[in-house]
Formats: structure tokens, C-alpha cells, sequence
């Protein structure tokens, strides 16, 4: 709406718009940008240091780099700011000048306090560069000398999740980010920032609304104009995807390999989950969980996955009185004869009859791989399990 309602007074040289993102993945922003053809700058603000608690928000700021109002509507924008003269402030403070970079080596340099080494590491890990661990211990400290910060709290949960993004990761990253946001929501309930981060990856239970469903109509809609489709850096999980709602039971599926015939050599996959619970909501009741399960080789041994031969298939045995919409389960692999690519499912959990503390879901995958190079394929079997970590 603002991008259509605005074009002719950013043409005419009286408007000047910027956007900030809170986005955890700018490429997502990207990728709505070229599809709606949005042609102002976009400012990426995983942080969210603007302190933004909803959105959308509009802000007004004259020539003087004053605020003036918080409630733009581009009905009355020339009317109520553009045609108005607003006098300079009495005793203006001159704007900072350099790039974001430079003021924060600015501010470390004032003050070397531990706020500065915190505001460095954010710089750290928005710049990537490649001071990873030491910006993330950095976060850490701060969040620990300060529990009762939520937007401490949320912001180390923004840096594990980069990390989990990243071709650095370390095991948990992404329930520790889970964890770090829930912690930061509890202390800040009605910061819905926090909120929709966790429902972003959480159960249906508590979605407000689905999250990406114009992603593939996004994708269509630039290879039919010819134009390039901006990559996703982390593809979408389902949980980014379905709509609010309540899960149907699972029925009628087939076991595939109930007697545990198929062969399970120990050692070539490791299994790494993610639990998402439902966050506190007045508009909802019950429990439900996200999980979320990735499945990649070890490195002990060379496993080429082979795509050819036909997906990836996990069954899942849930404890009693729990209920999940499949508990068969497949995946695409997305190429032959790779051996690095990992498989990523997401489904989730009610537990109507059954309580949640403390519960196992076992499951295993069946698969098609190489061992030790290109040769003789075999049909796998690889037996996991998630235990479901407090319910916070």
C-alpha cells in the first residue's frame, strides 16, 4: 500500500522512505521485494534495535532528524507533515556521522563497557567477520549478567539461530535460540516481536497466521517475468508454511518396516531435533510442539545419499494418548550422489490424553545410500529418538 500510494511523492524528491526488517532471513525480504518490485532501500535489523514491538510501524522524521510522528497514514501524509515547516530544534546535538561500523567502534572506544562489547558483538555477527565464537561467548556473558533483560535474552536466541544458519553450527543451536526467545518472551509477554518468532517455528495450535504461504507464488511470479529468483539461505520448514489450526489424527498408515528387518549400520547419521512449544496465549487451550528433525552424515564414513533411487522415509512411534497428523513421513532428497546434504522434516505434537513432560518419540528413517563412494547402493535403516525438553 505505501509503495503504491507514495511513488509520486518519492519521484518528486518530497518523500524519502526507508524500510527495516526484522526478518531473521533477509533473503526472505529480498526475495517479497524484487517479487512486489519495492524499490526503496530495506535496512536489516535481526536485533531489532529500534525496540519495534509490532508491526507494521510508521515513522515520520522531518529535515532535522526529528520524530514527529509514529502514525503516518498516506492519505494525509502532504497534508499533516510534507506541506508543514517545522523550526529546527533549540539546541540540536549534531548528527553522528560514519557507517553503522564506525560508530560502534566509536562507542567501544568512549566506553569500554560491557554494553560496548555487547553492541560489538551484534556488529560482529551482522558483518560476519568470522568472529563467530568470540561474539557469541560475548552475548552469552551479557544475557548472563543480565537475566532479566528480555531483549538480551531474544537477541542471543537471534545470534544462535545465525549460527544454526550458518555453515558453523554447533549442535542445539537452534533450541537454544527456541530456549533464549522463550526466555525473552516470558520476561516481555506482550512484545509480539518475541512471540511471532517462536509461532514462526512453533505448532498450529498458536499461529495467528501462516507465515510464508506467498513464497512459491513468489518464485513463479519472477520466472515468469524473466527475472532472477533471489536464493533462500534456510529453506522453509512446515512450520513456516501451514495455517493456524488443529491437527487431524494420524490414521490408516502403513508401518513400513515394522519387524526391523532392514539393515541399521551405527555410526553413519546423526540426528539433531529441535522442540518448538506453543507459547502462553489466552485465545488457545491444550499443549501442542513443534519438532523439528534433522538427519545428516556423520563423516565416519563416506555416504553418498542416492536421490535416484527414491525419498527418505521416517516413521514415527509416539507414547500413548499423543496425537501427530503423520507419522509417516518423507523426504525429496534434492540431488544424486551427495554427500553433504542433510534432511530436514518438521511435524507436530498434541497431547490431548497424554503429558508431555518428559516423553520419547522414537522413530527411525529408511534410506538409500552409497558407502564409501559411488558402487553398490544399499536400503538403510537408522533408529532416533526426541525427548521433548521442558515445557518452559
Amino acid at each position: 500500500m505505501w509503495h503504491e500510494k507514495t511513488k509520486a511523492l518519492r519521484k518528486s524528491g518530497k518523500l524519502t522512505v526507508i524500510g527495516i526488517t526484522q526478518e531473521q532471513h533477509p533473503d526472505r525480504c529480498r526475495l517479497f521485494a524484487r517479487w512486489k518490485g519495492l524499490d526503496w532501500p530495506i535496512m536489516w535489523d535481526p536485533f531489532n534495535m529500534t525496540g519495534t514491538r509490532v508491526v507494521p510501524r510508521y515513522t515520520l522524521i522531518d529535515e532535522h532528524g526529528v520524530v514527529r510522528s509514529l502514525r503516518a497514514n498516506p492519505a494525509t501524509i502532504e497534508a499533516s507533515f510534507l506541506d508543514k515547516v517545522f523550526p529546527a530544534p533549540a539546541q540540536a546535538e549534531p548528527l553522528p556521522k560514519g557507517t553503522g561500523r564506525e560508530l560502534i567502534e566509536a562507542l567501544q572506544a568512549k566506553k569500554r563497557s560491557r554494553k560496548a562489547a555487547w553492541f560489538r558483538a551484534l556488529s560482529d555477527l551482522l558483518w560476519n567477520d568470522g568472529n563467530g565464537d568470540e561474539a557469541m561467548h560475548a552475548l552469552e556473558g551479557y544475557a548472563k549478567v543480565k537475566p532479566k533483560d528480555a531483549a538480551a535474552q531474544w537477541r542471543l536466541g537471534v545470534a544462535y539461530r545465525m549460527r544454526h544458519d550458518s555453515g558453523e553450527r554447533h549442535d542445539g543451536d537452534f533450541q537454544r535460540a527456541l530456549d533464549s526467545w522463550r526466555g525473552g518472551l516470558d520476561l516481555d509477554p506482550g512484545q509480539y516481536i518475541y512471540r511471532r518468532r517462536i509461532q514462526q517455528y512453533g505448532p498450529r495450535l498458536d499461529k495467528p497466521y501462516p507465515f510464508y504461504p506467498w513464497v512459491d507464488d513468489a518464485r513463479k511470479a519472477l520466472e515468469a517475468r524473466g527475472e532472477t529468483v533471489p536464493p533462500l539461505l534456510a529453506p522453509l520448514s512446515g512450520a513456516e508454511r501451514v495455517a493456524a489450526g488443529r491437527i487431524a489424527a494420524a490414521e490408516g498408515e502403513k508401518e513400513p518396516d515394522p519387524t526391523s528387518s532392514i539393515e541399521a549400520p551405527k555410526g553413519l547419521l546423526h540426528v539433531e531435533s529441535a522442540v518448538a512449544w506453543n507459547t502462553p496465549n489466552r485465545r488457545t487451550k491444550g499443549d501442542a510442539a513443534r519438532v523439528h528433525v534433522v538427519l545428516r552424515p556423520t563423516g565416519n564414513r563416506v555416504l553418498l545419499w542416492d536421490a535416484d533411487a527414491g525419498p527418505v522415509t521416517v516413521w514415527l512411534d509416539l507414547p500413548k494418548g499423543w496425537g501427530t497428523e503423520h507419522r509417516r513421513l518423507t523426504y525429496a532428497l534434492k540431488g544424486t550422489d551427495k554427500a553433504e546434504e542433510q534432511v530436514v522434516l518438521d511435524f507436530e505434537v498434541a497431547f490431548p490424553g497424554g503429558k508431555p513432560e518428559g516423553g520419547v518419540i522414537k522413530g527411525y528413517a529408511l534410506y538409500y545410500a552409497c558407502l564409501d563412494g559411488p558402487g553398490e547402493c544399499k536400503y538403510l535403516r537408522h533408529d532416533f529418538q526426541v525427548a521433548l525438553p521442558k515445557r518452559p
